[in-house]
């Protein structure tokens, strides 16, 4: 495999390489990746460690060596961390340690510098694996010809390493134990305390406590009830609208957020994952409803926070990129674990497959989305590029996150021979994933939340068109915020600027990134009553 030509493109190399890898396929990953990092770093020796913390023994499974190099994994299976008092110690420090010299190593680490010198180790540098603040193995590089001292980026370089291989370790052990215990997974949907109702012909025919329980009712008083009583007025127009477009063939996303009514009369939020089933020979909703409303909230905080996020960053170099994506995995894998600690207090022996591969899906979606667009980014002469392949990364971003998979439903008509753009990919990626955001926030209120990307050309245009179902632009901005003039009209002389006037300084961004590529803007109010945003990019030359 080809040596790349620095420690950035390394870490993006190795980050790529463990996107959306299956379960068969990680320990071929882990071998090619420690053989990439020992040849870059000139090491003799790299290995992967793994943690068995019910005997407290540590055995090697996974390691590359140099040429003329003797391999040492069949020499450490099950090595007991209890004889080496000193190593433990440090494994549990969960803090990298480095050896220059394994001679000058001290008095109380008598077995580990024997065991090292009997494997013809002369330097080493280790850091643990840690996963929800365990240590679950350990990476290594081995330098046995001769000693040397460690850069600091080769310790960095194994700490990214570390998280990335912790992270493939423990997805694989998630699937598997998924896979193994399926009929376990079925009983505890059953038993989850998510309310579940089957409706036929506006009524009510089958509903669990747990429905009942949270609006607030007996279950008696909901057995053949009209299923329209316990809908809001925004909840009852949610389900005409997915009715109406079931009718016209048009494909309803099964899971989706609405507003419930309790018997109180308060609002509940909640998300439903509906089915249509065949109920005694006849067409019936079969639906699994979850009690969002205390997390709505927060996710509407973090929501925020992220859109801020993405809204001032710009390119990071791909080791932040790396970062960035096991930060991600981390704080996803945070959720995961502690779903499925609150679950195992009430079921032991059981497991969550759906909010688990839910978690886990949305990981692999952020991730690739994010290694997508860094790959593009970070090149900073104009390229040629495609914009229909720009499109789709940009859309499976936004669908990563859930607000938008959940409530939005997107639709991509792309022209395949459209020709290639010429130009700086970052200015047009910011500059459209700015329209679509404020495409996405413009229908937060609407009850129709849908959302059009088309691509087309003639002789001397592309055509870039994105259709949304929310809110209007009021005329002024219509005319003006593709305008050199909109920000001194829109900020001059003004203390306190007005929330909305905030988020169409998205749509003049994209005017300052593109107006260099001679890029006309266009918007326009359909016969549907639908914005319609029209871009016109030159054909180059």
């Amino acid at each position: 495999m080809k040596k790349p030509k620095n420690l950035q493109a390394l870490i993006l190399h190795l980050s790529t390489n463990f996107i959306n890898i299956a379960p068969d396929e990680v320990d071929e990953a882990i071998y090619n990746a420690l053989g990439i990092i020992g040849k870059f770093t000139n090491s003799d020796r790299s290995y992967v460690f793994q943690m068995n913390n019910a005997t407290n023994s540590i055995t090697n499974t996974h390691e590359w060596c140099a040429a003329g190099i003797e391999p040492q994994i069949d020499n450490l299976k099950n090595v007991q961390l209890i004889q080496r008092p000193w190593l433990n110690k440090k494994l549990h420090n969960k803090k990298p340690f480095v050896i220059d010299d394994v001679t000058k190593l001290s008095k109380d680490a008598v077995k580990e510098k024997a065991d090292f010198m009997d494997q013809d180790i002369k330097s080493l540098v280790v850091v643990p694996m840690v996963s929800n603040k365990k240590v679950i193995g350990l990476v290594g590089f081995d330098a046995v010809k001769k000693p040397r001292k460690w850069k600091n980026e080769e310790v960095e370089l194994l700490k990214i390493v570390s998280d990335i291989f912790a992270n493939a370790l423990i997805r694989r052990s998630m699937q598997k134990k998924i896979y193994e215990s399926e009929e376990q997974y079925r009983l505890l949907v059953e038993n989850l305390n998510d309310g579940i109702v089957i409706s036929q012909n506006e009524k009510i025919i089958y509903h669990n406590r747990q429905f009942a329980e949270m609006l607030g009712y007996e279950y008696e008083e909901l057995v053949n009830a009209d299923y329209r009583r316990i809908y809001t007025k925004e909840g009852l127009a949610i389900l005409e609208e997915r009715g109406r477009r079931r009718e016209k063939g048009e494909d309803v996303p099964s899971r989706y957020e609405t507003i419930f009514k309790k018997k109180n009369g308060e609002h509940l939020h909640v998300e439903a994952n509906v089915r249509i089933i065949d109920y005694h020979n006849m067409p019936a909703t079969f639906g699994i409803i979850s009690d969002i409303t205390e997390r709505k909230n927060k996710e509407r905080y973090q929501r925020k926070l992220e859109v801020e996020l993405l809204k001032h960053q710009k390119v990071s170099s791909a080791g932040l990129l790396a970062g960035g994506i096991v930060h991600n995995i981390r704080n996803t894998l945070t959720v995961i674990i502690g779903r499925a600690q609150l679950l195992k207090q009430k079921f032991p022996d059981l497991k969550e497959p759906n909010i688990i591969i839910s978690s886990a899906n949305k990981i692999l979606q952020i991730a690739d989305a994010f290694t997508k667009k860094a790959q593009k980014e970070q090149i900073e002469k104009e390229i040629d590029f495609n914009l229909n392949d720009l499109l789709k990364t940009e859309i499976v971003y936004f669908e990563a996150n859930q607000y938008v998979k959940n409530r939005v439903d997107i639709h991509l008509d792309i022209n395949p021979s459209i020709p290639k753009i010429h130009g700086h990919y970052i200015d047009f990626s910011h500059a459209i994933s700015g329209i679509i955001e404020f495409s996405v926030n413009a229908m937060e209120k609407s009850t129709q939340r849908k959302l059009q990307v088309q691509t087309d050309w003639d002789e001397k245009n592309i055509l870039l068109k994105i259709t949304h179902t929310g809110k209007q632009l009021p005329e002024k901005d219509m005319s003006s915020v593709f305008t050199p003039f909109h920000s001194f009209n829109i900020f001059a002389g003004k203390r306190i600027i007005g929330k909305e006037h905030l988020s169409t300084m998205q749509l003049f961004n994209a005017y300052i990134l593109l107006e260099r590529y001679r890029v006309k803007f266009q918007i326009e109010t359909d016969s549907e009553n639908q914005t319609v945003f029209t871009l016109m990019i030159p054909v180059s030359g």
